[in-house]
């Protein structure tokens, strides 16, 4: 299984966590290849998570330095992401050329299930599988697609890479922000919507479920994205709740888990994997978000609608 990550030393210890888990719930795989793109991590963090993946046996760990792809990345916004999430849009260039298949996951990701079935996913001739995301119709406008057509979250990713480079994806990834003088909605994830709408295969929830699962219902998820897609079942919805293989503690409409006053119910899973890693101890950060953010929050968590 070959799986990658992006992050810089603001991520490093959520990256941690989301390593010890992927390595924990999947020791019976023959052998993980982890692939670190590395934001200018400071040599003192890659040790520290080095030593999460040598207690593994089947595991090992390569970093690569994103300096030399981020430069190449002509951009035009404010950010209100980490540019590593950038790094997912050159992993076929990236990785060595025996790799032909491979997962990307975000950092503030839990594994809790073997990937076994995820790995083995037929992608049935797409160059990518993803999990569907529910969003209001002008994200979808906003990367060329209609209000019927799905969009996906690019937290969890699996990509054939050997189609990847037959079809010089990664080309046209740089050519869609070109195209949008460097201004893309939803940054990387817009780009991946847009250039991959007719080559995306949907999984299950199951393999990326967000905290908006949690919060609301599929009734007011529905509601409040005013989704035109049939987007999953409630049943589906009910099941990866309760069996989730991969957790992605998303900010919607509550703080993660490492913020003071999350409201995710299954938070301590984050502070349980926290504590097997160098970065135990560590404490929980203040809630920076503006009032108003708080209000909303709260209003659509506590309030019918």
């Amino acid at each position: 299984m070959n799986v990658v990550f992006s992050s810089d030393n603001n991520y490093i210890r959520h990256l941690g966590v989301a390593v010890y888990s992927l390595l924990s719930k999947n020791d019976k795989c023959p052998k993980i290849r982890i692939f670190v793109i590395d934001n200018e991590i400071s040599r003192g963090n890659k040790d520290k998570l080095t030593s999460v993946v040598e207690v593994f046996p089947n595991s090992s760990i390569e970093y690569i330095p994103f300096k030399q792809w981020r430069d190449s990345l002509k951009l035009d916004m404010p950010w209100n992401i980490s540019l590593s999430s950038y790094g997912r849009l050159f992993v076929a260039s990236m990785l060595p050329k025996d790799v032909d298949r491979v997962l990307y996951l975000d950092c503030d990701m839990i594994v809790t299930q073997p990937l076994n079935d995820l790995w083995n996913y037929d992608l049935k001739g797409n160059v990518i599988a993803a999990v569907q995301d529910a969003v209001p119709d002008r994200f979808k406008y906003a990367v060329g697609l209609r209000s019927e057509d799905r969009y996906f979250n690019a937290g969890l990713l699996l990509i054939d890479l050997k189609k990847w480079r037959e079809t010089d994806c990664e080309r046209k990834c740089l050519d869609f922000i070109r195209e949008r003088q460097g201004r893309v909605f939803h940054h990387d994830q817009g780009v991946l919507n847009g250039v991959f709408r007719n080559s995306l295969a949907c999984l299950p929830l199951k393999f990326n479920v967000m905290t908006v699962q949690y919060i609301f219902n599929r009734r007011k998820i529905m509601k409040y994205f005013c989704e035109h897609t049939d987007y999953y079942a409630a049943e589906e919805i009910d099941e990866a709740k309760q069996n989730p293989a991969i957790l992605h503690f998303t900010p919607s409409f509550t703080v993660r888990p490492w913020v003071r006053g999350c409201k995710h119910p299954l938070k301590n899973l984050y502070w349980n994997c926290l504590a097997q890693t160098p970065w135990k101890g560590a404490a929980a950060e203040n809630d920076k978000s503006k009032w108003y953010i708080r209000l909303i929050d709260w209003r659509y968590r506590s309030l019918p609608f």
